[in-house]
């Protein structure tokens, strides 16, 4: 099933989210990317989970927020809709909030398949939010060179390790699966390619069939500028730009350029 994006302009960008993929998105904090992970695929997948509970369907949607930014509360106020008239949608959601990397690490490689597989579970989403939060937190607090050489060189294999198995369970199961991931400061670099400007190693590079870089363009209003760095259907390169406020992302009722 594809999952719209509740925006026409983000639609137009990247097509949706088109089942047995990985999609990447990269950005600072506030950016999005807990509305495009998140709440907007889950929003989108209403229809999906109603007919689970019709048919009595054993089907699961997984949001691992590593952060702990999801909240069901926002969700309500903004996307609501079916969940708040239906609330025992609900129970096809697992919201899982890992403690620290290797916490996360054997929750997807390890916890997920046995448990999918257990329980006979169907998963139609699958969100990781954001991927790279425990690996960057440990190593932008080492302060021993070394040390951060053996982190990072350990910890991006296991990153690596935790996006192969979502790739082949999205491959599997026909689900979609979206990441996020950190914009590095000096992503504006001059003939920078596209794949240095993200932190957490080469499985983004390759194991994401969509990535898309998130900037903010203008704080009053909150302006975001969303551009195309990988995609195997559409135009790389390509942009667009959406709003965020209290409400969400919205798309722009006037033209902008920057």
């Amino acid at each position: 099933m594809k999952l719209g994006l509740r925006s026409k302009a983000l639609e137009e960008l990247i097509g949706g989210y088109e089942p047995g993929k990985i999609y990447h998105f990269y950005g600072h904090a506030g950016t999005g990317k807990t509305h495009l992970a998140c709440y907007h695929p889950l929003a989108a997948l209403e229809p999906r989970l109603t007919q689970a509970l019709q048919k009595d369907e054993k089907v699961i949607a997984i949001i691992y927020s590593c952060d702990g930014s999801f909240d069901w509360g926002r969700f309500f106020d903004i996307y609501g809709g079916g969940f708040e008239e239906r609330p025992e949608l609900k129970k096809y959601v697992q919201v899982v909030r890992p403690t620290d990397f290797d916490h996360q690490h054997t929750l997807i490689v390890k916890t997920l398949p046995a448990f999918l597989e257990s329980r006979g579970l169907k998963p139609v989403f699958i969100a990781v939010d954001p991927m790279t939060s425990f690996y960057r937190i440990e190593f932008m607090t080492t302060k021993d060179a070394r040390r951060r050489i053996s982190i990072a060189l350990q910890r991006t294999g296991q990153l690596e390790e935790q996006l192969s198995v979502l790739k082949a369970l999205a491959e599997k199961h026909e689900c979609t699966v979206v990441v996020t991931n950190w914009l590095k400061a000096n992503h504006t670099e001059e003939n920078q390619p596209w794949y240095r400007e993200f932190g957490g190693g080469k499985g983004f590079e390759f194991y994401p069939s969509v990535s898309v870089r998130l900037e903010e363009v203008c704080k009053l209003p909150k302006i975001v500028k969303a551009t195309v760095t990988k995609h195997r259907f559409r135009t790389e390169g390509k942009s667009c730009y959406f709003a965020i406020d209290c409400m969400g992302i919205r798309d722009l009722n006037f033209q902008f350029s920057f």
